[in-house]
């Protein structure tokens, strides 16, 4: 329902009003779980995409380019489903400091850094990595790709290997916490 006003009249019409009336429930039902349109969105736009629950996400490609690579197009391909109007939307409460948008973004950093650890201990048993790179190396790919899907929009497979290739992997291995 909410995603349906969001795409059909934009974010700035989508208010409590607007999805009490069609929801056909009242406002005071919402504003008992949502403090914010924001927070409301977000969640719907979540919910949509529980199919592709990050925590779930199994990849072991044999090799940590391989890795980065599989994630990286995952990422691209099932992360970048939200409205235009969201993601403008998002920016501004980023912009603002918003807590909401904070705390989305700390969720999606921890759920970023559980799927790349898996990565990094992958490579340190098959020796391909001598050190555990730094928390701000970890979350590069997936910054990159925000960035890309935000910003530019148009992002293909070829983009995601260069990235790795060029920035991500000499990033990987320029040095970090030695595990030795």
């Amino acid at each position: 329902m909410t995603l349906n006003i969001l795409e059909r009249d934009g974010y700035d019409k989508t208010t409590f009003a607007q999805i009490a009336r069609e929801a056909k429930t009242s406002r005071s039902v919402l504003y008992r779980r949502w403090d914010t349109v924001f927070e409301l969105v977000h969640d719907a736009i979540a919910q949509q995409n529980m199919q592709h629950n990050w925590d779930t996400v199994v990849i072991d490609t044999g090799s940590l380019r391989g890795d980065l690579i599989a994630i990286g197009e995952f990422f691209q391909s099932h992360g970048s489903h939200m409205n235009d109007e969201f993601i403008h939307a998002a920016a501004t409460e980023f912009s603002l400091g918003s807590p909401t948008a904070r705390r989305i973004m700390m969720q999606a950093y921890r759920s970023d850094l559980a799927l790349v650890n898996g990565f990094v201990s992958h490579a340190i048993q098959r020796d391909e990595l001598q050190h555990t790179p730094s928390e701000r190396v970890r979350l590069l790919l997936f910054e990159i790709l925000r960035y890309h899907g935000i910003l530019i929009h148009e992002l293909v497979s070829q983009d995601v290997v260069a990235i790795v290739d060029e920035i991500i992997l000499p990033a990987f291995f320029a040095g970090g916490r030695d595990v030795k």
